[in-house]
């Protein structure tokens, strides 16, 4: 039986494991109901996440280095049962209200539409060319890219469909040569589609940028996390990794 809402995968590496407290505080607080979240890793966490919140270890990071982190994620893929699923990696922190209605409109039209590969929740693909309106479902507007577009295969916060994820990864594929080599792959795929929306349904930062773990930034120049967000988290000590 398909799931009312899409379960939510977010992958990490031991390098980026704090990077989950953050996600878990932001995540819950901007998406309500609380999300089923499903963790991809490897070491487990040496502090508590929210309950709704499960880690699957994959096996040993050693095991898994910076270009096998396709293997993982097939891996992790065919160990679940969904068929779509929210795919997020753990840096890519909410910061204003996500629309989980939005979320859930787009989910359902992917359940039934099984030729969508992915839709972005962003605004990534209004910032390639190659895009052009394709739909309108309830009120989101969509809009599909051609064949040829910027980063097809882009890994920004999406709804992905599990069965052409797959199609188009491959083993020793970091996450960066997936986006590069993996774009032109599924662009040119005539029997799927990536769409997007005009509708800003998931805004967030990408925290630790640059393969830098120990960089933190709260602002990509366009978006910014809210200062009463910062403070929390301060107070909590969910920074301290990256501002002592």
């Amino acid at each position: 039986m398909t799931p009312s809402h899409p379960r939510i995968l977010i992958t990490t590496s031991d390098d980026y494991l704090k990077a989950l407290l953050p996600m878990a505080y932001l995540l819950n607080k901007y998406w309500s109901p609380a999300p089923d979240v499903l963790v991809m890793g490897f070491t487990p966490p040496d502090f508590d996440l929210p309950s709704n919140f499960e880690f699957h270890r994959v096996g040993k990071q050693e095991d898994y280095p910076f270009q096998k982190w396709c293997d993982a994620l097939m891996e992790t893929c065919d160990a679940i049962p969904d068929d779509v699923f929210l795919l997020l990696l753990e840096d890519m922190w909410p910061v204003r209200k996500i629309n989980v209605e939005a979320v859930k409109i787009l989910y359902d039209y992917m359940v039934q539409f099984e030729y969508v590969a992915r839709i972005d929740l962003t605004r990534d693909r209004l910032c390639t060319h190659g895009v052009k309106d394709y739909s309108v479902v309830s009120y989101l507007d969509l809009i599909v890219s051609m064949p040829g577009s910027d980063y097809h295969m882009s890994l920004q916060p999406a709804l992905w469909r599990k069965e052409h994820l797959l199609s188009v990864m491959e083993k020793d594929w970091s996450a960066h040569q997936l986006e590069l080599w993996g774009t032109p792959k599924l662009s040119h795929n005539q029997d799927v589609i990536v769409l997007g929306t005009r509708n800003w349904v998931y805004r967030h930062i990408h925290a630790l940028r640059n393969l830098d773990h120990l960089k933190l930034q709260l602002t990509d120049g366009i978006t910014h996390m809210d200062d009463a967000d910062a403070k929390a988290l301060r107070e909590l000590g969910y920074l301290k990794s990256w501002e002592e």
